[in-house]
């Protein structure tokens, strides 16, 4: 590809990964999204649904359709074609909540959820797309710091999307209940139309297609065979799968803040800073760790971060409610941003360690579509947040995270080990 057109696409990747930098952060299903549905009267039940559709929408579809994808040529298409299904979601669900969040919740509950997971699947259908058109505009040795700086200019607009969240869930605005989300959405939906545009403007060069296509019946076969006979893979599989529910307790913590230690509405869009900084100070370390240690050790460390998050909600359960533990109770989000972070690092980079090159694309979809299924089980901490409460449910995340570590410390390190690395690409 000539330079002219490498920087076009760089250039419009990183605008891609800026605004939803924004997005994720300014409608987290973990920290945002939450708070709107609670103030329309939902369930702790759907609470618990939102992480499970923002992750489980992503990753369930892609193994599903990785065989039609192959034999395309370019992929732009299918990747343009979702972006404007998530652009439409997106401007369908302001105008919803403008109309109905006052006169009628219900209705209004019922339409974001179906929007949100169609906007979800969406985005999952142009996961691997995606992929694939950056492996073929961004040469190998840039890769990473391509990643890197999605990821740095992403945690840039993260900040700002903090201050826009504190902005919106301020006293004053809050009084304002539902134009104050409405316009928060409208924001986020302008980030959402520029990133996914910016995105399919770049040009991408035609692939080659195999000309033998694999069915989805034997690439299921091939899959089952993988699990069987890998017990590396299956040992890491069986971590991510319990590290997927030990998230059980994750989209009740800004909950838990303003219900029962008393904090500040406002203080979310702190958190969403917070964390972000976090992540953007340990980001360096944790990818040195990566390159010289290993991904193990990272990925115990993001199991180490899920067991440390419960213990940090009990400890201030036993302290005297009130808006003086607003600032304190970062230390959560200071925790939060550092375990996020290792998850992005060990996740797929120990994936990609112990994948035979020749069957990476299978061990990619298969492990995301099995991690979306996952994704749903932490949906009854919502249940049984309503039947037990919340020391319940942090003691339950505790005990699933606990197991976590102790399978993640069960995993081999694919550098020290008798695997060949060479092999494994």
């Amino acid at each position: 590809m000539d330079r002219k057109n490498f920087t076009r696409n760089y250039i419009l990747g990183l605008t891609n990964g800026a605004m939803f930098g924004f997005v994720d952060s300014a409608a987290s299903p973990y920290l945002v999204l939450p708070l709107f549905i609670n103030a329309l009267g939902g369930s702790n039940l759907l609470i618990g649904l939102l992480p499970a559709i923002a992750n489980g929408t992503w990753y369930f579809p892609q193994f599903l359709i990785s065989h039609r994808l192959q034999r395309l040529p370019r992929k732009i298409g299918v990747y343009a074609g979702a972006g404007f299904i998530r652009i439409v979601c997106w401007a369908l669900l302001v105008a919803a909540t403008f109309l109905f969040a006052r006169g009628n919740p219900a209705a209004l509950l019922a339409i974001f959820f179906l929007l949100y997971t169609i906007y979800g699947l969406a985005a999952g259908f142009a996961g691997t797309p995606f992929m694939d058109i950056v492996a073929k505009t961004i040469p190998a040795e840039r890769r990473g710091s391509y990643f890197g700086n999605r990821d740095m200019v992403g945690a840039l607009t993260a900040i700002g999307a903090g201050w826009v969240v504190n902005y919106f869930l301020s006293p004053d605005l809050s009084a304002t209940f539902p134009l104050n989300f409405g316009f928060l959405f409208a924001t986020v939906g302008v980030a959402v139309a520029i990133g996914l545009i910016a995105f399919a403007l770049i040009r991408e060069p035609a692939g080659s297609v195999p000309q033998d296509h694999t069915t989805f019946r034997e690439q299921l076969r091939a899959a089952r065979n993988m699990v069987r006979e890998n017990h590396g893979y299956r040992r890491y599989l069986l971590t991510r799968i319990v590290l997927a529910i030990a998230d059980i307790a994750t989209p009740f913590y800004a909950i838990y803040a303003i219900k029962v230690l008393q904090i500040p509405a406002e203080m979310v869009g702190a958190y969403i800073g917070i964390a972000t900084v976090a992540s953007l100070i340990t980001n360096p370390l944790l990818s040195r760790a990566s390159d010289r240690r290993g991904n193990r050790i990272v990925l115990i460390g993001a199991a180490s971060g899920m067991v440390v998050m419960p213990i940090i909600a009990l400890a201030f359960g036993l302290i005297a409610p009130g808006a003086t533990l607003g600032l304190p109770f970062g230390i959560m989000f200071i925790i939060t941003g550092i375990t996020r972070t290792a998850a992005n690092i060990s996740y797929p980079s120990y994936l990609l360690e112990i994948a035979p090159a020749s069957e990476r694309s299978l061990y990619i979809g298969f492990t995301n579509t099995m991690l979306g299924i996952a994704t749903f089980i932490p949906v009854i901490g919502g249940t049984l947040l309503d039947w037990f409460g919340f020391r319940a449910v942090l003691l339950l995340a505790l005990a699933i995270a606990a197991g976590a570590w102790w399978l993640a410390r069960g995993m081999i390190e694919p550098r020290h080990s008798r695997v060949d690395v060479r092999e494994a690409g």
